[in-house]
């Protein structure tokens, strides 16, 4: 696997390094991820649209940390099924399923898995639904869960966001219907703003909250509120930082990307 190759010629030591300077690169509470070593475990986080920076931000950092760390990460088939399969799946991606996620955890494997899904396109909202299937892929496997929030991923690729019926019809209706919208990037990407991921402490789930579906909307939504505060304080403390120097705010007001509406749907 070109993954193993990378690690090897560390790659992710490199690009991990290269990105505590570009981006400014802050992982809070980084200790948490200290049971990687010894343990596998289910690695849940907030997620954004198209480009996942964020992914390879945090593998890179996890490939530094833990070389032999047998990490999958659950992605939208259009990325390991599509016409850059080969790319995706050499990283270490597989397409997100329950059946796929149960069977990765059976394997002794660490999954990282966004339950936003898709659903992390609409911009319209800061987070969206989290899917329960991530749950699903515990009942099987009880392994502790991660939960992970970043900040800053949006500031360093905004996004122009405007409605033309033929273009959302074509590119935006195949990946989701319920977008209504269409997606721009803003050039230049990607903006070297900062980013602060947020480490929380690793959740060791009772049997009893996979048991029912009340269960497991109960426990999911117990799980998006803490990656909500976990991107919470992601954002005061990067904010803070920034204010600490008259040149980092200059600096991210120059460069730091804002989402903008080209035109609104009536």
């Amino acid at each position: 696997m070109l993954r193993d190759s990378l690690v090897k010629l560390k790659v992710p030591h490199t690009l991990d390094a290269l990105s505590k300077y570009y981006f400014q690169l802050e992982f809070m509470n980084d200790e948490h991820l200290a049971l990687l070593r010894n343990e596998q475990a289910m690695l849940v986080m907030n997620h954004t649209a198209f480009f996942a920076l964020e992914c390879y931000l945090l593998g890179s950092h996890l490939l530094r940390r833990f070389p032999d760390l047998n990490l999958r990460t659950m992605v939208w088939k259009g990325f390991s099924e599509g016409p850059a399969r080969y790319w995706f799946r050499q990283l270490g991606c597989e397409t997100a399923s329950i059946q796929t996620g149960q069977q990765l955890l059976s394997e002794g494997k660490t999954i990282l898995i966004m339950p936003e899904g898709i659903d992390a396109t609409d911009v319209r909202n800061r987070m969206n639904h989290f899917h329960t299937g991530y749950l699903r892929m515990l009942s099987e496997r009880n392994i502790p869960i991660i939960p992970i929030g970043f900040h800053g991923i949006d500031e360093s690729i905004p996004w122009m966001v405007t409605h033309n019926r033929f273009l959302e019809k074509k590119i935006m209706k195949p990946v989701n219907p319920d977008f209504d919208f269409l997606l721009l990037p803003k050039i230049p990407i990607f903006r070297p703003t900062k980013v602060v991921f947020n480490i929380g402490t690793p959740i060791r789930l009772e049997q009893k909250a996979l048991e029912t579906e009340s269960s497991l909307r109960e426990t999911n939504g117990m799980i998006r509120d803490k990656i909500s505060a976990l991107v919470d304080a992601a954002e005061h403390h990067r904010q803070s930082k920034i204010d600490r120097s008259r040149l980092n705010r200059s600096y991210h007001k120059v460069l730091a990307g804002k989402i903008s509406y080209l035109n609104k749907r009536k």
